[in-house]
């Protein structure tokens, strides 16, 4: 068994190696997202750490505030399976490059 940390989500223990980070606007879509755990980079165990690693600076995360984002731990495979190709909604999808 690793020596890791662990992440509760949806009441589960999961492994800090298998969590991924997301800042995600109100209406849901995905603005950042960070792998949990780099090895000898970072390990990010709460949604404060993760809030950081988006907005390192004091400017960043007033903009964050402002903005209204939130940071939600999720497991490696409901991020392949839900968010991984829906980034955007209509709101925010970019441009089709033509």
């Amino acid at each position: 068994m690793s020596d890791r940390p662990t992440l509760t989500i949806d009441g589960e223990q999961v492994p800090v190696d298998d969590c991924i980070w997301l800042e995600r606007h109100p209406c849901g879509c995905v603005a950042s997202a960070a792998i949990a755990y780099v090895p000898d980079t970072w390990t990010l165990t709460t949604a404060e750490q993760a809030a950081r690693h988006f907005a390192p600076t004091d400017r960043e995360r007033r903009r964050a505030l402002a903005a209204s984002l939130t940071v939600e731990a999720i497991t490696g495979g409901r991020y392949r399976d839900q968010f991984q190709a829906h980034w955007f909604c209509d709101h925010h999808t970019r441009p089709s490059q033509a």
